[in-house]
């Protein structure tokens, strides 16, 4: 349940923003490269919550959590994981907010300091390093993107932090967990019980000064091969110096995830909003379309979504993402119609949506951008960045006076 909650004006009237994006210098990787055209926003003032959130980050936490597919998980890269848009937008909208001591260098895990899983599902992303018997735990956790160890096994990261989170479930007859921080368990960590009665949740064990540099961190059930309790991990997030403040842009996406499979999950769901976000961010839609369900399903997913989500006690905006067009391919729906029925879920209160195919290009494989018809790559990665920075980052009175009324409709 979260801690802090920031409520969406109900009953926003509908605003369409001019976002207008230019592009800049090329290096052939993307950096410098924007995109361009107009985005059309439903509903800004819904996102008034996360405006705040970010003005107040020098105090408090601004955290938006992205409950999305591959592309946000970053299918296709191998290492340097700060060029995924997460990672982008959360330097770009740190230096936007200008609160100084909260850095958007890379850093953490290959780069990035957003929650890291126990278990990534883009077979390219790299996953901690397991020894012993573990099985994927793909309900839970955020993403659901946990993993169970058998007595004896351990999941290991090895980050650029100075302190870290560690997820883990708690289960009916959970093994105990053992953390150790460079070889060594701190004093409250020799034993952390993960068996509840009645209710399992996600838990977060937090480390404290782990001082500056890269820190290995274990995380093993350490009850002998003879015992039947198995315990679950699910995430580490590691931290410089900004544990309680500053701009998190959270990972809590999975590749393959469609939005109903995430409906039909209420586990994911709620083991995603432990995260307390200020903001959740829904770009889902291209693996509903893949498994060929109709685009008014889709719909009815999201709605289950939304009505869960607020079931869960979760009061803060929704900002829905349309992304790009994927390369064309017949007989299925028109992207559109997915995008046409994301729009229309802002007859919910506290929902907003945003279409970003007027301001990415197609998905093209011949194109520097995309790895397929599908993955952006890594130089596609910034480009949507860059297209949601201007988006979430606060803007002054005279900005906002530009802003005009109306609605889009996607074609």
């Amino acid at each position: 349940m979260p801690s802090r909650t920031r409520r969406a004006g109900a009953g926003a009237s509908a605003l369409v923003l001019g976002l207008t994006l230019l592009a800049g210098c090329s290096d052939g990787t993307g950096e410098g490269e924007s995109a361009t055209g107009t985005a059309a926003v439903e509903s800004r003032a819904v996102l008034d919550p996360w405006f705040e959130a970010v003005r107040d980050s020098d105090d408090e936490p601004a955290r938006a959590v992205v409950l999305g597919d591959s592309v946000s998980e970053g299918y296709g890269l191998s290492d340097h994981l700060e060029r995924r848009w997460v990672d982008r937008l959360q330097a770009g909208l740190r230096g936007r907010a200008g609160v100084a001591g909260c850095p958007a260098s890379p850093g953490g895990w290959h780069g990035t300091t957003s929650l890291v899983p126990a278990d990534y599902r883009a077979p390219t992303l790299p996953d901690p390093v397991v020894a012993g018997r573990t099985l994927s735990a793909p309900t839970v956790g955020p993403g659901g993107r946990g993993l169970t160890l058998a007595p004896g096994a351990s999941v290991t990261w090895t980050v650029a932090a100075r302190s870290v989170d560690v997820g883990y479930r708690t289960r009916f007859a959970g093994g105990p967990l053992r953390i150790e921080v460079d070889g060594q368990p701190p004093g409250d960590a020799i034993a952390v019980s993960t068996d509840t009665d009645p209710q399992a949740q996600r838990k977060v064990w937090s480390s404290g000064d782990l001082g500056p540099g890269t820190h290995t961190i274990t995380v093993r059930n350490p009850l002998p091969p003879s015992s039947t309790k198995w315990s679950t991990v699910t995430d580490l997030t590691p931290y410089r110096g900004d544990r309680g403040r500053c701009v998190h842009v959270l990972d809590a996406s999975r590749s393959g995830v469609a939005a109903r499979t995430i409906a039909q999950t209420p586990t994911y769901l709620r083991d995603t909003l432990s995260l307390d976000p200020d903001l959740l961010l829904v770009p889902l839609g291209f693996n509903d379309r893949r498994a060929d369900t109709g685009a008014e399903e889709f719909g009815r997913s999201l709605d289950q979504i939304i009505q869960q989500a607020r079931g869960m006690g979760y009061e803060g905006p929704i900002l829905l993402v349309g992304w790009f067009t994927p390369a064309p391919d017949p007989g299925r729906e028109p992207w559109a119609d997915f995008l046409r029925q994301m729009q229309q879920r802002t007859k919910h209160d506290g929902v907003s949506y945003v279409d970003l195919s007027a301001v990415l290009p197609q998905a093209d494989p011949s194109s520097q951008y995309y790895l397929d018809g599908l993955h952006p790559s890594a130089a596609g990665q910034p480009l949507i960045a860059s297209s949601l920075v201007d988006l979430l980052a606060p803007r002054d009175e005279v900005e906002e006076t530009s802003a005009t009324t109306g609605s889009a409709d996607p074609t």
